[in-house]
């Protein structure tokens, strides 16, 4: 029984290993734009809390929208996980099916058996 899930482990491994190699390709962004005048923003902005308020409060809801879109717009971790979870209920039918027929094989096996040995 080890030998054959140490047998199928290895297999199944490098098959998550290879489905999930693109998400982490992908979530690396791409370096931001640096204004030369941020430092002396930060700054100010430093010295002045309410500014810096005013300026997250303003902000706020149009990042909020914004991300409500983009995730609305950005389905491919759905079909993402779907796939992965096909994959995986694919993978177990066909371990299940395999144990089945090895279980068949002996138990025609252990028929042969008994119906030899009432033969003697």
């Amino acid at each position: 029984m080890r030998d054959r899930i140490v047998r199928y482990a290895l297999p199944l491994t490098i098959l998550v290993c290879a489905l999930l190699a693109p998400i982490g390709a992908a979530a690396q962004p791409a370096k931001p734009y640096q204004s030369s005048m941020r430092e002396q923003c930060e700054a100010e902005l430093a010295k002045d809390k309410g500014w810096l308020a005013e300026l997250q409060n303003e902000m706020r809801p149009a990042v909020h929208q914004e991300d409500a879109n983009t995730i609305a717009r950005n389905k491919k971790h759905v079909v993402m996980a779907y796939a992965a979870l096909w994959g995986l209920t694919v993978v177990f039918v066909v371990l299940m099916w395999l144990r089945q027929r090895r279980l068949l094989a002996e138990m025609d096996r252990l028929a042969q058996q008994i119906a030899r040995a009432a033969a003697e």
